[in-house]
């Protein structure tokens, strides 16, 4: 009499079916959970490298030809607790920090004065980029290069650092030279910004909102009225 009625005491394969994905989804959910915390906990070396080629302005434009030389001149460089392709530092889940440093291993200097000339494109006679240790040397191999406009940038704060948010805290200023050697027009801005952050991913966070900001101090600095005034 029993022979038409469906048995409860066995699931059915869709039952089983059903579980099995269940059980599938719970693990993968587990197995992305452990990686984040692993990474947030001990850091990826593969993030700690900052491409600052990435970095892009878009200077006035003018008729002068134009020379670059940039400065680092941050207190820790001088004092050699820093090396001059050292950006800052992400930090793990215990706050240790590790160092993050320009993805070329070319000093910070070096990279900013070849954003800089980049950003005037083709429409300008050009000098190469240029990066010293001290500002004698620069303005000296400025004034060599006997270009219409001679730039300086001075960089005397530049340094990330991220737990979950980043914090940047730059100054950096552009002096903008005759060929004579004469100051026409300087621009600065200094502030320590808080970048915002990401729970999951701070390190990729970190990397992005450093490299845009940069983008937008140099953009801001070369855009002020004195500095467009000096370089058309």
């Amino acid at each position: 009499m029993y022979r038409n009625s469906p048995d409860h005491r066995f699931p059915s394969n869709a039952s089983n079916n059903s579980k099995h994905l269940k059980n599938m989804k719970t693990t993968r959910t587990s197995i992305a959970l452990i990686l984040t915390s692993a990474l947030a906990l001990t850091g990826c070396a593969a993030w700690n490298k900052y491409d600052l080629r990435k970095v892009t302005i878009t200077a006035p434009s003018g008729s002068p030809s134009v020379a670059v030389a940039c400065v680092d001149q941050r207190e820790t460089l001088r004092q050699g607790d820093i090396g001059p392709e050292l950006i800052g530092v992400t930090r793990n889940g215990y706050g240790i920090p590790y160092r993050v440093k320009t993805a070329t291993k070319d000093p910070v200097a070096k990279e900013i004065a070849e954003v800089v000339v980049r950003g005037f494109g083709s429409n300008r006679k050009l000098a190469p980029p240029m990066s010293y240790a001290d500002t004698n040397s620069a303005k000296a191999a400025l004034r060599g290069t006997g270009t219409d406009r001679q730039i300086l940038v001075l960089i005397d704060r530049y340094n990330s650092d991220t737990l979950i948010r980043t914090e940047l805290d730059y100054s950096i200023s552009i002096d903008v030279y005759d060929n004579q050697g004469h100051l026409l027009a300087s621009a600065s801005r200094t502030k320590i910004a808080d970048l915002g952050g990401n729970f999951f991913l701070p390190a990729l966070h970190a990397r992005q909102s450093v490299l845009r900001t940069t983008s937008d101090v140099l953009n801001e600095l070369l855009s002020t009225p004195e500095i467009r005034s000096a370089l058309q």
